[in-house]
């Protein structure tokens, strides 16, 4: 952790001394009354906090310092073949970490449908998306969409996409990436990667269909998490930040 996120406002009530943002600041940071540290609100800019001390059971702060506008997202939207809730929890934390912009999760015609189903896509994702961003010392958590198919998201994404649009698939060509620089400011560029399991060959008509590349990240199988943080990691140094 980073830098210490607090909603709109959040910081000037009482914070709980279980929360786990207390327990950092008094057990890991050992502050004491006086102390300043990294802070932000989300969505605003980031910046620092003094410490005031403990009064029944709760953390007290005062004199907030924001001073510096967050890091932008990177150019980079993402569309993913919804995994199971665990490996989606670490998904999104460390997507936001890496700095997407957007997170489209999507059923697959190959996934298991339940997935979406699950109690993280109404509201508790949230919390990893804070976790993601107060790792990275940002105040900017990306936009999370999920959609009931394929094609639907693609009806979506089509309506405002600029740029490049890649699809992995195993057996794809080598990826070759060109450089942000190559292409207009106001591109962004969409990365879609698939459920464990791949994309069934209707999923694939789909893509073409719609204009969308298709690239490989190398003859082995990688878990879901794996593939897309390699991918984000090659764009990044391509210059899609």
């Amino acid at each position: 952790m980073n830098i210490v996120l607090f909603e709109p406002d959040e910081w000037s009530h009482p914070l709980a001394a279980d929360d786990v943002r207390a327990l950092h600041l008094i057990e890991i940071l050992k502050l004491v009354p006086g102390d300043r540290f990294a802070a932000g609100e989300v969505g605003k800019k980031i910046g620092s906090l003094r410490f005031q001390g403990v009064q029944e059971n709760s953390l007290q702060f005062d004199e907030p310092q924001w001073l510096d506008e967050p890091p932008l997202p990177a150019r980079i939207r993402m569309l993913i073949g919804t995994p199971r809730p665990p490996t989606a929890r670490r998904l999104l934390k460390d997507l936001t970490t890496l700095g997407a912009a957007e997170l489209h999760f999507v059923a697959t015609d190959l996934g298991d449908k339940s997935y979406l189903q699950s109690t993280l896509w109404k509201g508790e994702y949230r919390k990893n998306l804070l976790e993601g961003a107060a790792q990275t010392r940002t105040t900017l958590l990306p936009l999370v969409e999920c959609h009931q198919s394929l094609r639907r998201a693609l009806k979506t994404i089509e309506a405002t996409a600029t740029g490049p649009r890649v699809w992995f698939d195993e057996g794809g060509v080598p990826w070759d990436l060109h450089p942000a620089h190559e292409h207009p400011s106001a591109d962004v560029l969409w990365l879609a990667l698939g459920p464990e399991r791949g994309w069934s060959a209707a999923e694939r008509r789909l893509f073409l269909d719609c204009g969308w590349s298709v690239a490989g990240l190398g003859s082995r199988i990688l878990r879901t998490e794996t593939a897309c943080a390699v991918a984000v990691g090659v764009a990044v140094l391509k210059g899609w930040t």
